[in-house]
């Protein structure tokens, strides 16, 4: 088994629930770094239907993981998918909001455009200069 690491963890440093989140994540991390070299394991991965499947080919490839650090690693996705989610409704526009930026408008006032910078007749680049 290729032994990869991706990320060192120190017990002191995070909670039991969190050492465990983080190693059931670098094993399955792992697992999709060695398909990527292993088209059967590849193809084993895309045929898995279940978490069941999922952790009888981990096995196989010598790596320890179960149904229940599966199902851990979902509830935490889905909880930090919901914190996110939550974060981003705050800062959402609104419909008036979004209406003015599409314009290129921000808060009603527009920008002007300034006007062109005439060139002074007669003006040629020196032959040889800085530029």
């Amino acid at each position: 088994m290729s032994q990869l690491n991706i990320q060192s963890f120190k017990a002191e440093d995070v909670s039991a629930e969190e050492l465990q989140l983080q190693k059931a994540q670098q094993v399955i991390d792992e697992l999709f770094m060695t398909a990527n070299s292993d088209e059967k394991l590849q193809k084993q991965l895309e045929a898995a239907i279940s978490p069941e499947n999922l952790v009888e080919i981990a096995v196989r490839q010598g790596y320890e993981l179960t149904v229940a650090d599966l199902e851990r690693l979902h509830h935490y996705d889905q909880k930090a998918e919901q914190s996110n989610s939550d974060e981003l409704d705050d800062d959402e526009l609104s419909e008036q909001e979004l209406e003015l930026v599409a314009g290129g408008r921000a808060l009603g006032l527009t920008v002007p455009t300034p006007p062109p910078v005439p060139v002074p007749s007669g003006f040629n680049r020196p032959a040889k200069g800085p530029w």
